[in-house]
């Protein structure tokens, strides 16, 4: 467990620092705005609902296989930290972005602050939710430790595509949307 959680920190930091180059650069994204932003929570929304359609669906855990299971659940993580990765390169870039010149410190702290208080309600939530679910429902709550867990991955999903439409509220439309060499939402300002 030690030595899966240390590949998984190791890879979700070398993600998030290659992203520039590797993912936002090729893709004409750089510097990212809200667009990039939106794209990219959207995008982060896939592998915890393919985490929840594996849990719920996949031959290896209606059999309780475990070598399967287990294939599936590190595979599943590994494209997460991938995606969350991206997804997290970029959001830290738009919150130096957008804070005002003389409050920068402020509004990282602030990130951090609210970073650290989203992961203690996420992780209570997730107890709470895992330890409620389940197909035999006795007197402290569910006992199906599967049905548990693709809840989790599901309210992960619901959670990432709320904050993806918030992030739809922010002014800045400024630079729209490349994919490559496809324009996907033109720039407001270059038009006028």
């Amino acid at each position: 467990v030690g030595a899966f959680l240390g590949g998984y920190i190791i890879l979700y930091g070398q993600v998030q620092s290659w992203t520039p180059q590797l993912v936002t650069g090729p893709l004409g994204q750089t510097p990212p705005n809200k667009l990039t932003e939106i794209l990219w929570g959207l995008i982060n929304t896939l592998p915890t609902l393919l985490a929840f359609f594996v849990l719920t669906y996949a031959p290896p855990f209606e059999a309780h296989s475990l070598p399967g299971m287990a294939g599936w659940l590190i595979a599943v993580i590994v494209f997460f930290a991938v995606v969350f990765a991206i997804n997290s390169s970029i959001h830290s870039y738009l919150v130096v972005k957008y804070a005002k010149a003389d409050k920068v410190a402020v509004s990282v702290g602030f990130y951090y602050m609210s970073n650290a208080m989203g992961r203690l309600l996420g992780t209570i939530g997730s107890g709470l939710i895992y330890t409620y679910v389940g197909e035999n429902v006795g007197a402290y709550g569910g006992s199906d430790g599967t049905a548990g867990m693709a809840a989790c991955f599901l309210a992960g999903t619901l959670s990432s595509l709320a904050a993806a439409v918030i992030t739809a509220f922010i002014e800045d439309d400024e630079g729209g949307l490349r994919c490559g060499p496809c324009v996907c939402v033109k720039d407001a300002a270059a038009e006028e």
